[in-house]
């Protein structure tokens, strides 16, 4: 017998027995309530439970009667997005009826509530796709990730590309000091550091979070979240945010001063990180991919390590009749024509011109 139980941030308790960040940082209620302050997106946890299995799947809400054209489809209420690394999250021996009973049950849930899309960004390891129609499962990107628990001088003589050691030797002879933040006026450092590489890179305005956003990290998770930071002549110049869980590191959010590129601090830091994941067992430090296929973010993190895992979206449509109004009101509303290819779900893009 499987039941099925739903979870909102007020039942902290529950979601941490169901899926702990310990298990997943990015699932866990924990970020969820970081990024419900953040976005005001309801966050929720739906389980599919049986006595000694069950899977667990975070999610946002994010609802439809915000888009200034969704008046035009009144039935349609919400739509889905996950977190980064997540997707349904087992625990246990998972049979093919639990996996099946997720997704009908999932799929009736989206139903009831008036779900339109669901966009899930599926961790490499760690989702169980079992649980989900696969032919919905979408390449998106190759990711670069280090195994941390190789030896430090088989680390350095061949995951660390010939480049990369050579500057990390450089920012050792620099003198570029690296450590983590232990008070918030280091996390405004690392914050003027983020805002500046921001506006260098030109970056969509969702990429420009509040300073509280980052303190929440440093005030409410101290255990899954690491602020590192390198000193250059008395200045913060590189800075990044790593979340981690039982397994993983991710480097999630950061940047460097470019008027100090030459001292390599950004080497600095990740170098550090990769040690202080070894000393904590950790398997992988997750440093992700680039804004393009092989650009030169992706060939600066490919310098760690040869290794590659490739990070799938899950796209589905669980109103096709709404999808198609909304898609419809979209056009009307931007006078822009369909491009069905483009963006997943398509009435979400906004125009560059708008």
């Amino acid at each position: 017998m499987s039941s099925v139980r739903l979870f909102t941030c007020a039942d902290q308790k529950d979601w941490q027995a169901y899926l702990p960040a310990t298990t997943s940082i990015f699932g866990s209620v924990e970020y969820a309530n970081i990024s419900e302050q953040h976005t005001s997106y309801p966050s929720q946890l739906f389980v599919i439970a049986s006595d000694d299995a069950w899977i667990a799947y975070p999610f946002f809400l994010r609802p439809i009667d915000a888009l200034p054209f969704a008046d035009q489809v009144s039935s349609a209420k919400w739509d889905i997005l996950t977190p980064e690394y997540t997707g349904p999250i087992a625990y246990g021996r998972i049979d093919s009826s639990l996996a099946r009973c997720f997704f009908d049950e999932f799929s009736a849930f989206c139903c009831d509530e008036g779900i339109v899309t669901e966009v899930a960004h599926l961790h490499p390891w760690h989702s169980q796709l079992e649980a989900l129609d696969q032919t919905q499962v979408t390449f998106n990107r190759e990711i670069v990730y280090v195994d941390v628990t190789l030896a430090e001088a088989e680390m350095w003589n061949k995951s660390f590309s010939y480049m990369c050691r050579k500057n990390i030797n450089r920012s050792r002879q620099e003198q570029v000091r690296v450590f983590t933040a232990q008070t918030l006026d280091h996390v405004r450092e690392f914050y003027r550091i983020y805002v500046q590489t921001m506006d260098r890179r030109s970056a969509r305005s969702n990429y420009y979070f509040p300073f509280e956003y980052f303190a929440a990290f440093f005030e409410q998770v101290p255990e899954h979240a690491r602020f590192v930071l390198a000193e250059y002549k008395d200045q913060i110049v590189a800075s990044t945010l790593y979340l981690h869980d039982d397994q993983d590191v991710y480097s999630y959010l950061g940047g460097a001063d470019h008027a100090f590129q030459l001292a390599r601090p950004t080497n600095a830091v990740i170098h550090e990180t990769i040690g202080w994941a070894r000393a904590q067992g950790k398997r992988r430090l997750i440093l992700g991919g680039g804004y393009k296929p092989d650009d030169g973010i992706f060939r600066f993190k490919a310098s760690f390590s040869p290794l590659r895992a490739t990070f799938n979206l899950y796209k589905r449509i669980h109103a096709y009749d709404q999808y198609n109004s909304l898609a419809s009101a979209w056009a009307q509303f931007y006078h822009q024509d369909l491009d069905k290819d483009s963006y997943f779900p398509l009435y979400r893009i906004v125009p560059e011109s708008n």
